[in-house]
């Protein structure tokens, strides 16, 4: 599935959950050919969490993902680059919040279970609350950043404009 944050509101639109009695969902082409001119319109401005993994899972779907004004991932490593920066640890460090991890919905070990099996009340739950985190953290995160003219060069001047290209490496 994919979920947005706008605002203070976040969703999650589901896509291809699979489990005994999961309802109807939008199929995964439909949903991206509605949403892939605004996805591929850099005039449309987005805010990421890891961009260069969500630039690579689109174009696996033919979606080639342009406009993304910021990554919440490349933020944190300007700021703490000794600091662990997946989102869990980002969000309790700054926000003072605890999200939900994968392992929290799908399990762990031999019992864990594919996303796409996750009943899709606790898959909007998980993916809601880590996408309505990312956007609050970058507020936070650019700021600091934006504060700091040293910061601001390198995250501005050389690690977002270099995204793309490195986005566009990985195969």
């Amino acid at each position: 599935g994919l979920a947005f944050a706008f605002g203070d509101e976040a969703v999650y639109l589901p896509l291809a959950h699979d489990y005994p009695g999961a309802p109807a969902q939008v199929s995964m082409d439909l949903a991206l050919g509605t949403l892939k001119p605004w996805l591929e319109r850099a005039e449309r401005k987005k805010v990421g969490e890891d961009v260069k993994f969500d630039t690579h899972v689109l174009a696996n779907h033919g979606v080639r993902l342009s406009g993304c004004a910021h990554d919440t991932l490349l933020e944190s490593y300007v700021l703490e680059v000794h600091e662990k920066h997946d989102l869990a640890m980002l969000a309790q460090r700054h926000c003072g919040r605890t999200v939900l991890s994968r392992e929290d919905v799908t399990g762990k070990g031999a019992g864990r279970i594919a996303f796409a099996s996750l009943d899709i009340a606790r898959a909007t739950e998980y993916a809601a609350q880590r996408t309505d985190c990312s956007l609050s953290l970058h507020e936070l995160l650019f700021r600091k950043i934006q504060d700091d003219d040293k910061l601001n060069f390198v995250y501005g001047k050389i690690e977002m404009p270099v995204l793309p290209v490195v986005a566009s490496t990985i195969s």
